[in-house]
């Protein structure tokens, strides 16, 4: 007999039941027992619902009459007479319902949310605070706890809906405050049946329905329980007992009722061994029955072996086989180390001796040969000859299941006929034609790529007859168990078969209600298959809503609309421009006369439609939610402009510009300014603008400068002579003379802008202004901004089209203020020009006659400064402390005093001529410079008018001695040049 786990009785839900004599019966024995159990399952079914809400639990069941009767009296003030939902829906009515967050009382007119462990409500916007912002509120994983049960959830509360969570935002319910007024339909989870109670709040009640009709284990009795004690999932016992023989014997089971196959037969048999020693009892199915007969003619029949082994000698009494219990041998066995038995050693490729072994005692010779006995796995025995058993050694090569990777493994475990398995996963495609196998080292998956190439060959060769050959030559391992879940083409059930290619089976589901035309002459009587389309050919009764008469058509189904009048009307255009157009359809929706709006909206852009009530009527031209202009507003990590389309949002302000990659191309040069290079602005939210970025200089460029410094200190020639003390180009000094006004302003705007920008940077701004966009400009004015940047050294573009072409001006980490303004750069060209003209006017003679006033410090070593200079030789110049050095161009320096330019005497020329010998030797001793010489002066220390040399009346400071020469080349007095 089976233990009680089976019983009815004892089934299934989660209950307490009461205590029972009979606990350890196995079934139920009446149906009138049923009936009792029934009954009180139903009459307490209340009280089981919500066990946690009493603190005195009702008398039992099954106790005696007198002690319930005892107990009447005091049960109705003990026990209290309404459920936990009972108890939510009254203090709701009542108002004095407490929120457990806000400590606010919850009404009719509340919003709500109820936790679904423990049934506490609150109101909807506190637990929503308090799930993002409550003390249990996980930061990191988002999950929070409810705060009467700790129950964790992830889920914020959203909506507001009844009880059973159908419907968002419920109805008022005077009697059932938040309830839907529906079937709660909940599905027990231990039952078959939904939960028939009205949306309600709380646990939901234990179901009392009775169960299916359910046949025994064997089949032959039917019984209809309770669903409370409807055993689901073990089923029940009648009893009948099984009576079909289940051996060779004629036993019988004895199972009593159950399901499926009786099994082996577990009678027990007792029996001799096959010795014969001993007395064995065995289950009758694990008998395996053999005749014995031993040497004295005594037969048996052997029911197993015992285990013990026997000797049993051979012929020669002096050696033995151990065998284990066995049916005795009926007569004595040769020796099989007799020397008529065994004629060559172990392997058998070397003859024995017959003079050296003559009895069976006599040992076996072992020849030196290798073994090479063929073993059973195929493989030969590479031992020396030897005694006993041979071994297999071999180490084979052996493809995993799938076949894609090959192994090393013994031959041992090659014949257990195991096989290693790899990390591929199998590439073939599931009979669904959806899902991939993906199963590692897959047996089957060459068998199928084998399967699909000859379909994928039999469609290109149009051979293919029968669709149906796919899915039943298909291999098991490669047959898709996932469900489908596809909604069928009714639209509203899932197919719930085994995931499959094309179209989903009809939908079976139907319905019991009649399926009614709307005019109500055409019927389909239930029950009406899902999806079924009701196709009446009555004339159609619905009045159209404009008052004309209807058009003529079929009835047809509420989700299909009528046929738009056509009857012609006189109509407003949809911008009110025109109120009485004629010949137009009653159901024509939109009226257009024609003209376009060119209102601005919000983002600046002209609205562009086409007579439409939305810029007119309802006056919301300014909504730039459909506006098709392109952006064109200057982007916040580069000064380009936005080439998306319009992105105004509704609030005002203009959304990131920056989630695309700047591709306006951009030129970038090195320090040198010999390289020059079109690149993308790439400007973006994440990564900065390429605007303002230098290339680094290859090796060229620093040949390049290394030879202009070598040249100009070694070679004398040196580059087109410029005055560096003005940094504009001759362009914006002409420009600025024509339009001095205009250029100031300009000039004025970058020197403030560039100001603003140092000190935002000095205050800690992470991100100043970089860029400044001027307004469009003439193709000259443009210009003049250029030249100017390349003055500032920042960077310039001209962007848009004419007429609306513009500059824009931004600050690179190369950008600094010249030290003088244009107006003062062209008063200082002009003193040079005059002072020019005046060199050029002086006399010959009174240069001649001039004594000199100062010396000049020609051809510099590379990398001496100024500095080193005045270290050295300053500590010469006793009694000439007004006497300055100063450099003038290239490698050329000169020492003169700014106060004795004209008032020179024969006493102060003779001790520079003593210094210019002093100098002479520091310089060479130091390594310093070449040469220094006398030299004369003019008033602006601009030009040396001569040297102390024969050959020269004046010389040039751009012109730099060569290394062969000591002395400035001679030039003519009308080839002086500016100095620096």
């Amino acid at each position: 007999m089976e233990s009680d786990e089976n019983d009815p009785g004892l089934k299934s839900k989660n209950i307490d039941r009461p205590p029972d004599e009979n606990e350890n019966q196995p079934q139920l024995q009446t149906e009138s027992e049923i009936e009792v159990i029934a009954y009180t399952d139903e009459s307490n079914n209340n009280l089981r619902s919500h066990p946690d809400e009493y603190d005195n639990d009702p008398t039992t069941p099954d106790q005696s009459e007198s002690e319930s009767d005892e107990s009447d009296s005091d049960s109705e003030e003990d026990i209290p007479d309404e459920s936990l939902g009972t108890t939510i829906l009254r203090e709701i009515q009542e108002g004095t319902y407490i929120c457990l967050v806000c400590t606010g009382e919850i009404d009719q007119h509340s919003k709500i949310w109820t936790c679904i462990e423990c049934f506490r409500v609150y109101d909807l916007d506190c637990i929503q605070d308090w799930a993002i912002r409550g003390s249990s509120t996980n930061k990191t994983s988002k999950e929070w706890r409810c705060p009467s049960c700790n129950h964790a959830t992830n889920k914020i509360p959203k909506k507001f809906t009844c009880w059973c969570g159908k419907i968002t935002n419920p109805d008022k319910n005077t009697l059932m405050p938040f309830s839907c007024g529906n079937s709660c339909n909940y599905k027990y989870d231990d039952c078959i049946h939904n939960c028939l109670s009205i949306c309600h709040p709380g646990k939901h009640p234990i179901c009392g329905a009775m169960g299916p009709m359910m046949k025994c284990k064997c089949g032959k009795d039917t019984r209809q329980l309770p669903c409370l004690i409807t055993p689901y999932d073990k089923g029940w016992r009648c009893e009948e007992e099984c009576t079909v023989p289940v051996c060779d014997l004629n036993h019988k089971c004895g199972k009593g009722c159950h399901a499926g196959f009786c099994g082996l037969c577990q009678e027990n048999v007792t029996m001799k061994c096959y010795c014969g020693g001993s007395e064995l009892s065995l289950k009758c199915h694990e008998k395996v029955l053999k005749k014995c007969t031993d040497a004295n003619g005594d037969s048996w029949i052997g029911i197993g072996s015992c285990g013990q082994t026997q000797k049993t000698y051979y012929d020669c009494n002096e050696h033995f086989e151990l065998r284990s219990c066995q049916p005795p041998i009926s007569h004595v066995r040769k020796c099989k180390f007799s020397p008529d038995v065994i004629t060559t050693c172990y392997c058998g490729k070397t003859k024995v001796d017959v003079k050296h072994r003559t009895k069976c005692t006599d040992p076996v010779p072992e020849c030196n040969n290798v073994c090479g006995k063929l073993l059973p796995c195929g493989c030969r025995c590479k031992f020396k000859c030897h005694e006993g058993e041979c071994e297999c050694i071999s180490v084979l090569d052996i493809k995993c299941e799938c076949g894609h990777e090959s192994y090393l493994a013994p031959c041992k475990y090659v014949q257990s006929g195991m096989r290693p398995k790899c990390d591929h996963k199998c590439s073939v495609l599931l009979n669904c034609r959806k899902h991939y196998h993906r199963v590692e080292c897959c047996p089957s998956e060459k068998i199928g790529i084998a399967r699909e190439r000859e379909r994928k060959k039999a469609i290109r060769n149009n051979t293919r007859s029968n669709f149906r050959e796919d899915d039943m030559s298909i291999e098991a391992a490669h047959i898709c168990t996932r469900t489908c879940n596809r909604l069928k083409s009714c639209g509203k059930h899932e197919c719930q078969a085994l995931c499959h290619s094309g179209p989903c089976d009809v939908c079976l589901e139907s319905t019991n209600e009649d399926l009614v035309c709307h005019c109500g002459k055409t019927i389909i009587p239930a029950p009406v298959r899902c999806g079924t389309e009701l196709v009446c050919h009555e004339q159609c009764i619905r009045q159209p809503p404009c008052g004309h008469r209807p058009e003529h058509h079929e009835c047809h189904d509420d989700s299909v609309s009528c046929p738009k009048c056509t009857a012609l009307v006189t109509r407003e255009c949809d911008c009110g421009a025109k109120s009485d157009l004629p010949g137009i359809l009653c159901s024509q929706e939109r009226v257009s006369c024609g003209k376009m709006c060119m209102v601005p909206k919000d983002c600046g852009h002209a609205c562009l439609k086409t007579c439409s009530a939305d810029c007119t009527k309802k006056d919301i031209h300014a909504s730039s939610k459909n506006c098709q202009s392109y952006c064109k507003k200057v982007r916040t990590s580069c000064p380009h402009l936005c080439k998306l389309k319009c992105h105004f949002n509704k609030v005002g302000s203009s959304k990131n510009c920056d989630v695309v990659r700047c591709t306006e191309e951009i030129s970038v040069t090195c320090e040198c300014g010999r390289l020059t290079k079109k690149i993308k602005c790439g400007a973006s939210v994440n990564e900065p603008s390429a605007i303002g970025s230098v290339l680094e200089c290859d090796e060229t460029c620093v040949a390049a400068k290394r030879d202009a410094a070598l040249r100009a200190a070694f070679m004398g020639t040196p580059e087109e002579s410029t005055d560096e003390s003005i940094p504009y180009s001759e362009d914006v000094l002409t420009t600025f003379s024509k339009q001095k006004s205009w250029c100031s302003k300009i000039e004025s705007i970058i020197r403030t802008f560039i100001s603003d920008y140092n000190t935002q940077i000095e205050n800690g701004v992470s991100s100043p202004k970089k860029s400044y966009h001027f307004p469009p400009m003439t193709a000259p004015q443009r210009k003049f901004v250029h030249e100017l940047g390349a003055a500032f050294n920042a960077y310039t573009e001209s962007q848009d089209i004419e007429p609306k072409r513009s500059v824009f001006f931004v600050i690179t980490r190369l950008t600094t203020v010249p030290a003088i303004t244009i107006e003062q750069a062209l008063e200082h060209q002009a003193e040079l020009e005059a002072e020019k003209n005046r060199v050029k006017e002086m006399k010959q003679e009174d240069i001649d006659e001039a004594l000199f006033n100062g010396i000049v410090i020609q051809d510099l070593f590379f990398g001496v400064t100024i500095e080193d200079l005045e270290r050295e030789l300053r500590p010469l110049c006793q009694g000439k402390e007004d006497y300055i050095l100063q450099w003038l161009k290239d490698s050329i320096f000169m020492f003169y005093s700014p106060d004795k330019f004209k008032n020179m005497d024969i006493e102060e020329e003779n001790g520079l001529y003593l210094l210019v010998k002093s100098f002479k030797k520091v310089l060479r001793d130091k390594s310093l410079a070449f040469d220094c010489k006398l030299c004369l002066v003019d008033g602006s220390a601009s030009f040396i008018l001569k040297t102390d040399s024969s050959r020269a009346n004046s010389v040039p400071v751009e012109e730099a001695p060569k290394q062969s020469q000591n002395t400035f080349d001679i030039l003519q007095n009308d080839e002086l040049v500016d100095g620096v």
